[in-house]
């Protein structure tokens, strides 16, 4: 298997070279008629390789590159999708903070948590806010970030939480 793909790698080298020297060399009007034969033979020499090729377990080594690059991506995605959640639950927890500033509301510490919808997303689930409680931050969370009042915890700084 190795001779063969040491033969294909040289055949499609030479043919190359060959293909440049010969482009050089050649005239302008030559060089259109050159451009397509040297695009085919090297075309030619890199199909030759499925001919050459007799090794009955290259189908086994091509299914477990496929696989090995399947579980690669999918671990890529999960990733993308976890760095997605982690993003969204910042952006909304800066939002809550922000809000809370132009509203005069005092805020120690906000946590939105994320969850996984049906339709394949992240979104702003539930939120822990610590601090006074504030009707109007509340509302202002529901209506912009969509977390429903009975997803709002807030506690005070007793300790004693409140839920809306």
């Amino acid at each position: 298997m190795l001779d063969a793909l040491r033969s294909w790698i040289m055949a499609v080298c030479g043919t190359a070279l060959l293909w440049g020297v010969g482009m050089a060399l050649a005239g302008e009007r030559g060089r259109k008629t050159l451009g397509v034969i040297g695009g085919f033979a090297t075309m030619a020499a890199m199909l030759s390789l499925a001919g050459d090729i007799n090794a009955p377990g290259i189908g086994v080594y091509v299914e477990r590159y496929r696989q090995e690059a399947g579980e690669i991506a999918g671990e890529a995605q999960r990733r993308a999708e976890t760095e997605t959640r982690f993003i969204i639950e910042e952006r909304c927890e800066a939002y809550i903070l922000d809000k809370a500033g132009q509203l005069g509301v005092t805020l120690r510490d906000v946590a939105v948590t994320a969850k996984w919808s049906g339709e394949g997303f992240w979104y702003p689930y539930r939120c822990t806010l610590r601090g006074v409680e504030s009707r109007e931050l509340s509302r202002a969370i529901e209506a912009e970030l969509g977390i429903a009042p009975e997803n709002q915890t807030w506690s005070t700084d007793d300790g004693h939480q409140e839920e809306n």
